[in-house]
């Protein structure tokens, strides 16, 4: 760039000094300790699953009251995802993180004091609030401080810790429960989430890009700067210090800075997403090993399809997220696409028990994996100062799909439509979500060409 066309504002050189790290220690560190925290946090949120069956044994419980404790943690969740996002961006994405998993820990410890239903649905609601607290505060932190060439794919690694803790339960479960009951689980959650927060309080940086705006911590700034780039200037640090504060009303008016200039289209298009998404993506979760009983496939491999469509799903999110990374928020259009057709598939009649798993693994890639994208995805929409809450009210939003779809969906499995219509109905949110994705990657090119002419007209005022 012509050095009389440079912008030298700090916002710009702090970008600049993130943006060429490659991986270092300090970004090393923080994805790890990153996606060691979604482990816990997903652990922590299936845990309840495997204790059930021994809970409403125990304690001679019927499975519709049990519902009443799953319930509570999704509204916990719903509240977290809000709460710690204000919490993010007034505070801190590293102090909102580590008080979201002191909540989880102590949430998991307190179920073992719990002795009638409506105290234990009290316990995992205050669990759920760590649980749905600490995802988007550690999307926010990772985007915030590592390059942009691959920071949808850094959310994309820490939600594969998130999956894979969702799974260790059955693991966790089998190995101590027989030895040590049901208590076991949470024991194991609530220490983890615990110990975590105190290797968090020294280990975890804090978002480089909160730091730059509050002038209190302009020490704390310098310090991680130099961690990011030791060699870089003291006259560019200074420049970046010059940033001017976010004042704390900021983070106070609620949903009205989401809904302000370019973000009045871009937060409507991204729940909009969300749920669309989210209803199809929790509809196969909740039901497909029903699906796949339905179809003939023996429980063993019912239950094997579900771990395969999250996996699979897994991979698809990691690989969308390097196209994100490259291309921008648009490429994720051909996952809910492709996936809406390859969904149909599931009600072939004459699928043998190999070509059904290999079917469930391919929409898992697709279907799941845009889901996946889109998290990585959420974070780049939205600027530093309301980043945690954008993400924190988009996750919170998205529970609306992800109880309306398990919720319609047994409904519909219980009026027993043919199989090509049940699956027709389970994709129609999926186009939806690829129109939401198209106008989004619209609304956010408007914005990188209004800010590219602002940076020419400011040079040019600078030359005149």
């Amino acid at each position: 760039m012509d050095e009389k066309n440079r912008d030298d504002s700090p916002a710009t050189l702090l970008g600049e000094v993130i943006d060429k790290q490659s991986w270092n220690m300090l970004v090393v560190t923080t994805v790890l300790l990153s996606t060691l925290m979604m482990f816990v946090d997903g652990y922590d949120l299936q845990t309840i699953a495997f204790a059930a069956p021994s809970i409403m044994s125990e304690w001679s419980l019927s499975s519709a009251a049990f519902g009443l404790v799953f319930a509570a943690a999704s509204f916990g969740m719903l509240v977290g995802g809000i709460v710690f996002g204000w919490i993010g961006d007034r505070h801190g994405r590293k102090f909102g993180s580590l008080v979201a998993l002191v909540v989880c820990g102590l949430g998991s410890l307190s179920v073992l004091v719990a002795r009638d239903i409506y105290l234990l649905s009290l316990c995992r609601f205050l669990t759920g609030i760590g649980i749905g607290g600490l995802t988007p505060l550690l999307y926010a932190l990772n985007q915030e401080l590592v390059p942009q060439r691959f920071r949808a794919t850094v959310v994309a690694v820490i939600m594969m810790g998130y999956m894979a803790g969702s799974a260790s339960g059955g693991a966790v479960a089998a190995a101590f429960m027989p030895h040590y009951g049901w208590e076991a689980l949470f024991w194991i959650g609530g220490v983890l989430s615990l110990l975590l927060a105190g290797v968090g309080y020294v280990l975890l940086p804090e978002s480089v890009a909160f730091l730059s705006r509050r002038s209190t911590r302009k020490a704390e700034l310098e310090s991680l700067l130099r961690r990011i780039d030791p060699s870089i200037a003291a006259e560019t640090v200074a420049r970046i210090a010059a940033l001017p504060d976010v004042p704390h009303a900021a983070a106070s008016r609620g949903l009205s800075p989401l809904f302000s200039g370019r973000l009045s289209t871009i937060t409507p298009l991204l729940w909009l997403a969300y749920v669309c998404s989210s209803a199809t993506v929790f509809f196969m979760i909740s039901w497909l090993p029903t699906l796949m009983l339905g179809a003939g496939l023996p429980k063993a491999e019912s239950a094997l399809g579900l771990s395969l469509f999250i996996l699979a799903g897994s991979i698809g999110g990691l690989v969308i997220s390097a196209f994100i990374d490259r291309l921008g928020l648009s490429s994720i259009t051909v996952m809910p696409v492709i996936g809406c057709i390859l969904l149909a598939t599931l009600a072939f009649p004459d699928l043998s028990s190999s070509g059904y798993m290999i079917a469930v693994g391919i929409c898992g890639f697709f279907v799941l994996g845009g889901h996946q994208g889109l998290n990585g995805a959420a974070g780049l929409l939205y600027p530093c100062p309301v980043r945690a809450s954008g993400i924190g009210w988009a996750l919170s939003i998205a529970k609306i799909g992800s109880i309306a779809g398990p919720l319609v969906g047994g409904i519909l499995l219980a009026t027993e439509l043919p199989r090509l219509q049940l699956m027709m109905i389970v994709a129609s949110p999926l186009p939806i979500f690829a129109v939401s994705l198209i106008l989004l990657g619209l609304a956010k090119s408007r914005e990188g060409r209004a800010s590219a002419v602002k940076r020419i007209e400011l040079a040019g005022s600078d030359v005149v």
